[in-house]
């Protein structure tokens, strides 16, 4: 095994690789889509839209995989997938903050947020398999930022620290990682015998499910059991290649939940929610959070309005068997952590001004100005 933090070129297998074609029915192979030129050799783009595209991606970066390109509707300029992955000039908007939940407050080590007793954030990778325009890390995007020189002094806190008994890895994606380097992590952290739970946030086995290969799986299964959290939006990201790398883990031994994010455009609506969860339980992933939008900057475009979050969770709760149904939860604005939406933590409103008490008993305000979106017409609602 190298030494940790050693990079390795050539480490994913493309033995899955889709075939997108661009306009002119040339097929491509191309791993990911990375900028403006690219995007117009498959997308019909004015110049008023490239020029959007490459103002917002000089703040925020193009990443897409060609696979999650390849699930696109082209011809729809408002299709979910489309709407997660293609800059917009939306982004330029100015409202919003770069660390929406007070992270870099809340960091023992560069690379460690610790916001709970007994649990915390561990940043292992800054490599995304896509840059999801909704991200609320998008900060550490394009500016340098490498965790890798922070990993030894963070396995060191985290085995110094007897609070901490349950890490989170996340990022980046910690499947962007070698399975090398993936299993030295949980190698480590496994030989502490304080902690119990290990879990691995990912929107890896979503956009780009051809980047795991055995190694991975194999990784989880020596050194299970491991809580699996996807990260998926809308039913249009459950495809074959999602539902088999669901299945892998989970004969493994790994555990699969799923969290999902209300996004404007994308899944504000109880009939596309209640597609999304129903075939998650189908292929054996258990719903467990739904997020109110982080207010990040340049990505306030996505805000949906609480009062609409619950109207939702009014509709599942009477459609969706328990097992569907996720917690609806917000992040306090300010790092004060996330809380149920429900009445026992939402405290009075005044205006647009939501007033949350956290868990440690202080009060944080989220505005809730998200705007109404139009019905997208994908007509689920109609095959129910």
């Amino acid at each position: 095994m190298r030494q940790l933090g050693q990079r390795t070129e050539g480490r994913i297998s493309w033995h899955f690789r889709n075939v997108i074609e661009d306009k002119e029915g040339t097929k491509t192979t191309l791993p990911f889509i990375n900028n403006t030129k690219q995007l117009a050799n498959y997308l019909t783009l004015d110049e008023q839209l490239k020029n959007e595209i490459d103002a917002a991606s000089r703040l925020y970066p193009i990443k897409i995989s060609e696979y999650y390109f390849s699930i696109m509707d082209r011809a729809d300029p408002l299709c979910p997938i489309r709407r997660q992955s293609i800059p917009s000039g939306e982004e330029l908007f100015e409202s919003g903050t770069l660390d929406p939940l007070n992270e870099k407050s809340y960091s023992e080590t560069p690379v460690f947020i610790k916001k709970y007793r007994g649990r915390g954030v561990f940043l292992v990778s800054a490599e995304c398999a896509m840059h999801c325009r909704f991200c609320n890390r998008r900060r550490f995007v394009g500016k340098g930022w490498n965790p890798r020189k922070y990993l030894k002094e963070t396995l060191s806190h985290i085995e110094n620290n007897n609070d901490i008994k349950e890490v989170i890895l996340s990022g980046g994606d910690p499947f962007m990682l070698a399975a090398d380097e993936l299993e030295y992590l949980l190698g480590y952290l496994r030989s502490i015998r304080r902690i119990t739970t290990i879990r691995i946030s990912s929107r890896v086995p979503v956009v780009f499910p051809n980047g795991l290969c055995a190694e991975h799986f194999n990784v989880i299964r020596n050194s299970k059991p491991i809580w699996i959290i996807i990260h998926i939006n809308h039913p249009r990201e459950i495809t074959p290649d999602f539902a088999e790398n669901v299945k892998r883990f989970r004969d493994a031994g790994g555990i699969v939940l799923s969290q999902t994010v209300l996004l404007r455009g994308v899944n504000d609506c109880p009939f596309v929610m209640m597609n999304l969860f129903e075939n998650l339980i189908g292929c054996g992933v258990k719903p467990y959070y739904l997020f109110q939008f982080d207010e990040v900057k340049g990505a306030m475009h996505f805000k949906v309005s609480i009062k609409k979050g619950v109207e939702i969770m009014r509709f599942l709760r009477k459609n969706l068997s328990g097992l569907a149904l996720p917690y609806y939860v917000c992040d306090i604005p300010g790092g004060l952590g996330k809380v149920p939406i429900d009445y026992q933590y939402m405290k009075r409103r005044k205006g647009d001004a939501v007033y949350f008490e956290g868990f440690s008993g202080k009060t944080g305000v989220y505005i809730d100005d998200g705007k109404k979106d139009n019905c997208k017409g994908c007509r689920l609602c109609m095959m129910t």
